[in-house]
């Protein structure tokens, strides 16, 4: 349901402004999650629907900061735009939606219950799911399981379909952190402050700004995105989560896709048999997710329309950097308008 509605400004990129319907929504049933719905005033229809998933321990701030938002990009070139907190995360916290048990929460009803109310309130039949990071998986996943029937096709930024891949540094958290849960330490399934995380990043941001400061694992290529952006993004995107998501994706292999913790759903054949259209997007320079992890979801997807893209950018800066939104967005676009 639609909890309020108002007409707003907001800045795409640069010196471009467009005027917005804005919504804050809020999903039925036992787990109430929160979206911002935008699209553009007046008679003309949507191209379509689009929902935005955000990745681990963020928020619906992954799309959206101030100087620049590529949820308000999507908006302004016709599209009826959905950007979700999952549960545990931002206005769905607030909402009393908490923090989920395992992906599972997010994959069997987070994103269906959020694409159902999208549907709902566009009167659309089918949608776009874009998700970055974590929330590619997510897609992939939910994509082809629950809401294959009203899927219109599917693009990831940064999403590692087979973790660690490319990088020693994450085989090696992976391994570490898995060894972990066998002491028993995790058993408790602590909470992960990122939000301190995302607070450290912005003010040591000179430190991992530096070009050549040895550091194996980024979550920005440096220099890429300018200091007022970057700074909003990491005080507002940064969430909170907790210590089984990550362990369920760090379950990824080189072997292996996502499968669900009771082995009943193996999402990853799911997908792989998938035949809708697929756009995967890649940063040659993201040491969270390397292309080498990115890549095998666009060569193991059986899709007949499928594409796969590398820009020069690291994690965050595929979709926030200085070169997002004459580079990654216009793909996304066009992507999209062709289909």
């Amino acid at each position: 349901m639609i909890l309020r509605t108002e007409i707003v400004e907001q800045s795409v990129a640069g010196d471009r402004v467009v005027k917005l319907v804005k919504d804050v929504v809020m999903t039925a049933g036992s787990v109430p999650l929160g979206m911002v719905r935008k699209r553009l005033a007046g008679p003309e229809p949507s191209r379509g629907s689009v929902l935005l998933v955000h990745g681990f321990g963020q928020n619906r701030y992954t799309w959206h900061t101030s100087r620049r938002s590529f949820s308000a990009f999507l908006a302004a070139e016709g599209y009826d735009v959905f950007n979700l907190d999952l549960r545990g995360h931002g206005r769905s916290r607030r909402f009393g939606a908490g923090s989920p048990r395992l992906l599972d929460d997010y994959l069997k009803e987070d994103v269906p219950s959020a694409a159902a109310e999208v549907l709902r309130l566009s009167g659309d039949s089918r949608l776009f799911l874009i998700g970055h990071s974590m929330g590619g998986l997510l897609t992939y996943g939910a994509g082809a399981t629950s809401l294959r029937p009203v899927l219109r096709g599917t693009v990831t930024l940064g999403a590692p379909y087979r973790f660690g891949q490319g990088s020693m540094a994450l085989v090696l958290l992976r391994q570490l952190l898995l060894t972990l849960r066998f002491t028993g330490l995790l058993d408790g399934n602590p909470r992960l402050p990122l939000g301190i995380i995302g607070r450290h990043l912005r003010r040591r941001r000179h430190l991992w700004n530096a070009p050549r400061l040895p550091i194996p694992i980024r979550v920005w290529r440096p220099g890429s995105v300018e200091d007022d952006v970057l700074d909003e993004y990491l005080d507002r995107a940064f969430d909170w989560t907790n210590i089984q998501i990550a362990l369920d994706i760090l379950r990824i292999g080189a072997d292996r896709a996502l499968t669900s913790r009771d082995g009943r759903t193996d999402y990853g054949a799911a997908f792989e048999h998938l035949d809708k259209p697929l756009l995967v997007i890649a940063g040659s320079e993201d040491t969270l997710a390397p292309p080498k992890s990115v890549r095998p979801a666009f060569e193991r997807s059986e899709s007949r329309d499928k594409s796969f893209r590398a820009f020069p950018l690291g994690h965050i800066d595929l979709i926030v950097g200085r070169e997002a939104p004459s580079t990654v967005w216009p793909a996304v676009r066009d992507w999209l308008n062709r289909r």
